[in-house]
């Protein structure tokens, strides 16, 4: 039946078959999401879309049944070139029809392009009417006059673009605007995480004298070892620390932890080393044990399930009210 159509001079009786006969916009987008190509794959029907396209195409005519087929198989760039050939209207409205942003931008563009082109192979004066034509019809969130000033011949007078060009500029004087302003709100949150660097940097905490390790409940002061002090009160000796987190670290952490203790013992003995290098290695050693405090933080929360240690009693914490105050620096 096709092979029948496209021998008649009269495009009509074509173009109304395939009109009944091609899938539905939306039925070719869905075709095109589940099997991922442009094309007839996931459609079906009585008509051979890709025969039918072959036999009009090689008559040299019906071309608009050629894009209505170009349409049906989802192929909107390849239609609108076609209509820019035959009926550069009908190239607008398929351009203007489509949902993807990237897509009809790239469509006007070509669109634009043809319009400039035709007016110069034609001798044309008003080819930069033709191209303004083009960005009122595709509107300003599309194309701006940028996009289309290397289309316009170098004779073009700068006075019949000259309400493109203002737009443009208040555009990008909006833009600069809006742009300083987050500028400004940026340099603001920069100089509050600074002056909060500055100040965590002198921040103190204070403990009694006689304070006692949350995990052992020694005195610290008396246990011959370094100690932390946490924002939540809270006072734990290094090696309660360690042994309390080191379970909840990833293997990478624990090795890296080994690591560093096997570093700060060699440097300890070494005079080579010095003392910047060794506190460095113990500010990372800091920040693998001691980035939470293990009652308060996630520690805490991870081991909900388990149940409490035979000698577990934190009860004499709250004997660190009692006594003189000490004053560590963390």
């Amino acid at each position: 039946l096709i092979s029948l159509y496209v021998k008649l001079n009269d495009e009509e009786p074509l173009y109304k078959f395939l009109s009944e006969h091609l899938p539905g916009a939306a039925a070719v987008a869905d075709a095109s999401r589940r099997s991922g190509l442009h094309g007839q794959d996931g459609l079906s029907g009585p008509l051979d879309m890709s025969y039918a396209l072959r036999a009009i195409l090689a008559t040299g005519r019906h071309f608009r049944s050629a894009i209505k087929l170009y349409m049906g198989f989802g192929m909107r760039q390849q239609a609108v070139e076609l209509a820019l050939k035959v009926d550069p209207s009908l190239a607008r409205e398929l351009a203007q029809d489509s949902v993807e942003l990237d897509e009809r931008k790239r469509l006007w563009l070509m669109i634009a392009k043809n319009a400039a082109s035709e007016g110069v192979d034609t001798g044309e004066i008003d080819v930069v009417s033709k191209v303004v034509s083009v960005l009122r019809d595709c509107g300003p969130d599309v194309l701006s006059i940028e996009d289309v000033l290397p289309f316009l011949p170098d004779f073009a007078q700068i006075d019949q673009i000259k309400d493109e060009i203002c737009e443009a500029l208040t555009s990008y004087s909006s833009k600069i605007e809006s742009y300083l302003k987050e500028m400004n709100d940026c340099d603001q949150t920069c100089d509050s995480l600074r002056t909060e660097i500055q100040r965590l940097r002198n921040h103190r905490m204070e403990m009694k004298a006689n304070a006692r390790c949350a995990i052992t409940n020694k005195t610290v002061l008396n246990a011959g070892e370094p100690f932390y002090v946490f924002p939540s009160g809270f006072v734990v000796l290094e090696t309660a620390l360690k042994r309390e987190v080191m379970p909840h670290l990833n293997n990478r952490q624990r090795t890296r932890v080994a690591e560093i203790e096997r570093e700060v013992r060699n440097t300890s003995r070494s005079a080579i080393y010095s003392e910047a290098a060794i506190a460095k290695l113990q500010t990372e050693l800091d920040g693998l044990i001691a980035a939470e405090c293990p009652l308060t933080g996630s520690i805490m929360v991870d081991s909900i399930d388990r149940g409490f240690d035979a000698d577990g009693d934190f009860s004499d914490f709250g004997d660190q009210q009692n006594g003189h105050e000490f004053v560590a620096h963390v």
